[in-house]
């Protein structure tokens, strides 16, 4: 049996149960490896779907990415060593999720973490580093070209402004007014308040290039200032309707050790860092819901899984 926080049914953070006697996965099979999980982040699918439903059957052990040890190997796994220290971004193809001790995930999800970082700092990395630096590739800008990132402040957003800044495009990006200074010390060229609406439609005005991280809304009305051939990549969802001369298409982060290993190099390198709002132990992962369902964090809650 492991150490494990589940999800017995859907509704508030106070569904959660904290419990010692869920089921040991087991020994990996061929292509698997086991982690012993230390850290593990936060994100908002992970309160959306305890709270609404969505992707994983009742009871389920929630938590999307993990950093740890290795700590088994299968018998096709190259590459790996136990006692290795790793993180991955799994999705819902671990066993169970990473808010528990020990769980399985297909090798090729899995890299080296950074060794310059701890590992509460690594921790809040995984998805939403992964889904920026998906999202920025799906985006396709050109060398010393210009991409807007709105919410630079949050989870996906304050790694999409360092990650674009460390490939060299200009970044303008948009946060609360309590944050700006914090998103300009992250790279980005231009800060704008999104809620001084004509400021903010004077700063997206004929780009080209636009990651949203708020949501439909957002998109919606930022499409309307852009250049023509301009492209969209929505990771918080698309508005029914788009310009028909943009390009908008909604961005599911894949699995992806090589990429892991990429953001891995970056952390180690000093150009991408992850600005910690809170660390909670697993006995408080409902706070932790409950926090980060209430919007305005500054970068990642982490989840500390070890004792």
């Amino acid at each position: 049996m492991v150490r494990a926080a589940v999800v017995p049914r859907h509704g508030g953070p106070e569904v959660i149960e904290i419990r010692d006697d869920w089921p040991d996965p087991g020994a990996p099979a061929a292509h698997e490896v086991g982690i012993t999980v230390e850290a593990a982040g936060l994100n908002p699918s992970d309160w959306k779907i305890r709270a609404r439903g969505g992707a994983s059957e009742l009871p389920y052990v929630a938590g999307r990415e993990a950093v740890g040890t290795i700590s088994a190997t299968g018998a096709d796994v190259t590459g790996f060593a136990i006692g290795d220290q790793v993180w991955a971004y799994f999705g819902w193809h671990s066993r169970p999720g990473g808010h528990c001790e020990r769980l399985l995930v297909d090798a090729s999800a899995v890299a080296l973490r950074p060794q310059s970082v701890s590992v509460e700092e690594a921790a809040g990395v995984p998805l939403a580093g992964i889904t920026a630096w998906q999202a920025l590739r799906m985006l396709d800008v050109p060398e010393g070209g210009t991409v807007v990132v709105t919410a630079g402040s949050g989870g996906v957003g304050h790694y999409a402004v360092q990650i674009a800044a460390a490939l060299g495009f200009e970044v303008v990006a948009t946060t609360g007014p309590a944050n700006q200074d914090f998103v300009g010390s992250l790279g980005a060229s231009r800060v704008v308040d999104y809620h001084d609406e004509t400021q903010t439609l004077e700063a997206v005005k004929g780009a080209s290039h636009l990651l949203d991280a708020f949501g439909p809304a957002t998109i919606a009305a930022y499409q309307q200032v852009m250049a023509e051939g301009g492209r969209i990549v929505g990771v918080a969802g698309l508005p029914k309707d788009v310009r028909s001369d943009i390009t908008a298409r909604a961005m599911h982060a894949e699995p992806v050790g090589a990429d892991m290993a990429q953001l891995a190099a970056l952390m180690d390198a000093g150009k991408l860092r992850t600005t910690l709002h809170e660390v909670f132990p697993l006995e408080r992962l409902a706070e932790a819901h409950e926090m980060l369902a209430g919007g305005h964090v500054r970068g990642k809650i982490v989840i500390r899984i070890a004792p």
